[in-house]
C-alpha cells in the first residue's frame, strides 16, 4: 500500500516511529519521497497544502529514522529525502518537532563527514524557495542550539546498532 500523506487516518503507520530497522514501511515512504524529490518544487510545494496531520507526523518519524538509517549504512544521500520530509512535515511553518529532527539530520551529515551546509542545499534546490529558506534558516541559528541533545535526542548504539533517541524534554 503506498503512503498518502494527505490521508487523515495513518493507522497503518502506529508505532512506525520507534519500529526496529529495517521496517517495511520506511520502503513506502521512500518510494514516495523519491517521487516528489523527481518532480521538484511544485511537488513539495502540492505536498505542504495537502498533507495532513497524521501524514506530518509519519513524515517526521521517517526523518528522524532516516538520520539514523543514514548513520547506520554510510547513505550520506538519505539525508536528502529526511529534509524532503522535514519540509513537508512542517519546517516551513517553523513546527518545534520539525526543528527537533533538522537537529538529529544535520549530525547525521557530521557523523558522516559531509557538509552540513552541502546537504542542506542539496535539499534546498528540491524544495522550493519556502523550503530553501526554512532550511538556510536553521543553519543560521547558533550552533549550540542546533545538536540533538538541545532538542531532546540522545544517541544509542553505533556501527549497525546507532539510533536517535527521545530523551525528553527540549532544552530551549
Amino acid at each position: 500500500m503506498p503512503f498518502d500523506p494527505s490521508d487523515e487516518d495513518q493507522d497503518r503507520y502506529a508505532g512506525y516511529g520507534l519500529a526496529p530497522f529495517p521496517d517495511p514501511r520506511d520502503a513506502e515512504i521512500n518510494f514516495y519521497l523519491a517521487g516528489v524529490r523527481a518532480v521538484g518544487a511544485e511537488e513539495v510545494q502540492a505536498a505542504i497544502t495537502e498533507v495532513s496531520v497524521r501524514g506530518r507526523q509519519v513524515l517526521l518519524a521517517y526523518a528522524e529514522r532516516s538520520a539514523s538509517i543514514a548513520v547506520r549504512n554510510n547513505v550520506p544521500d538519505r539525508l536528502i529525502r529526511a529534509l524532503i520530509a522535514l519540509v513537508i512535515g512542517g519546517l516551513t511553518q517553523n513546527a518545534l518537532e520539525a526543528l527537533m529532527r533538522t537537529a538529529l539530520v544535520e549530525d547525521a551529515a557530521r557523523r558522516l563527514r559531509a557538509e552540513p551546509a552541502d546537504v542542506f542545499a542539496a535539499a534546498a534546490d528540491l524544495v522550493g524557495e519556502m523550503g530553501a529558506f526554512a532550511l538556510k534558516l536553521w543553519l543560521g541559528r547558533r550552533p549550540e542550539d542546533r545538536t540533538p541533545e538541545v532538542m531532546g535526542f540522545t544517541v544509542t548504539g553505533d556501527g549497525l546498532t546507532f539510533r536517535y533517541e527521545w530523551a525528553g524534554d527540549v532544552a530551549q
